[in-house]
């Protein structure tokens, strides 16, 4: 499994263990770094502190995770109305023209909670989100993935986006009153449970085979948890196996970046083959919640649970990627870092 059992892991898992010290560091990036800030869950009925420590540092690119804006009420008026209040956030606007930003949805800025493919206006949904974030997608109109390649020092970054919510299953019943725990989602129909629909997977399976010094990988919900009772890759087992044996099957070192939980940690795992799988979550912007101190995840390297984003720092050794895992909190401060070199 790769974990090192000692006091504070105990802790970290069972949720008991006070992020790391803080220290400040507004330094800019260093020459030989690229690097990739993150977040997800931003509210604009909340203050947005944030704003100040993200514009204060240096990017090579920004993601926003989903839950990127919180609509009043599951509908589509409250959904435009959600997207007219984000337009007028000016410090986005002033990110969006220092630096080249990407996004996905997860359920709430879809359009209601824990919302799937039977939502009603999923397709005007779509037609906001792409309206609002101007990007490049992989198909003109079932969902809104992505991906994206960078230069860095003669290496390949490849940025992959994945769309959770458009072809999702639905469940038989409201997802609040099924007991999800490590078994999958009751479907409504006699197909199997599926997160990202076949086309989807096709072109993601396709994207991952293409070469690259280093995979990222955005997923709304969280890859590596699995302890928890709400949504994760772990609900839909056929799914989480078949991106694991994708993930293994590939050269290029992946990393996972994840949202939605209202908080922030880094789960670290291995497959049969030795490979060392990351999930960086950032999730709480502004919406970062005490209760999520209950969870559990036996997985856990680092953890904080106050607002703020993540930051992805990549350098080369020797060709392979060292990456630099750090949560910076609204204040401008690191909660806590963590670096590893994938192969």
């Amino acid at each position: 499994m790769g974990y090192t059992l000692s006091r504070r892991n105990v802790l970290k898992a069972l949720g008991l263990a006070v992020c790391t010290p803080v220290f400040s560091n507004f330094a800019k990036a260093e020459e030989n770094e690229w690097v990739l800030g993150f977040g997800s869950c931003m509210s604009t009925r909340r203050t947005q502190n944030f704003w100040k420590s993200i514009l204060s540092r240096q990017y090579n690119h920004w993601v926003f995770l989903g839950d990127n804006l919180y609509p009043e009420k599951d509908t589509l008026n409250s959904l435009q109305s959600a997207y007219s209040e984000l337009a007028k956030v000016e410090p986005l606007s002033k990110l969006r023209s220092m630096v080249s930003v990407s996004a996905t949805w997860d359920d709430h800025d879809f359009g209601a909670d824990n919302a799937d493919s039977s939502l009603p206006f999923r397709s005007e949904s779509q037609q906001l989100f792409r309206s609002f974030w101007t990007q490049d997608y992989a198909t003109p109109a079932n969902g809104v993935y992505s991906s994206r390649t960078f230069e860095h020092q003669g290496r390949t970054i490849h940025l992959i986006l994945l769309d959770l919510r458009f072809n999702r299953t639905p469940y038989a019943q409201p997802a609040k009153t099924v007991s999800l725990g490590t078994n999958g989602p009751e479907s409504s129909n006699s197909q199997l449970p599926q997160l990202l629909g076949e086309d989807q997977w096709q072109w993601f399976e396709a994207e991952m085979e293409k070469p690259a010094d280093l995979k990222i990988v955005g997923s709304s919900i969280q890859v590596l948890s699995f302890e928890h009772h709400f949504e994760k890759w772990k609900n839909y087992s056929e799914e989480y196996e078949r991106l694991m044996t994708l993930v293994g099957r590939i050269s290029s070192p992946t990393i996972f970046l994840s949202g939605d939980r209202h908080l922030h940690e880094i789960s670290k795992n291995q497959l049969v083959s030795g490979r060392t799988l990351y999930d960086f979550t950032s999730s709480g912007l502004n919406k970062a919640e005490g209760l999520s101190r209950f969870e559990r995840n036996r997985l856990r390297m680092e953890r904080c649970l106050d607002d703020g984003f993540g930051e992805l720092r990549v350098r080369w050794d020797a060709g392979n990627p060292v990456v630099v895992m750090q949560m910076v909190d609204d204040r401008g401060n690191i909660r806590f870092s963590m670096s590893d070199t994938l192969v």
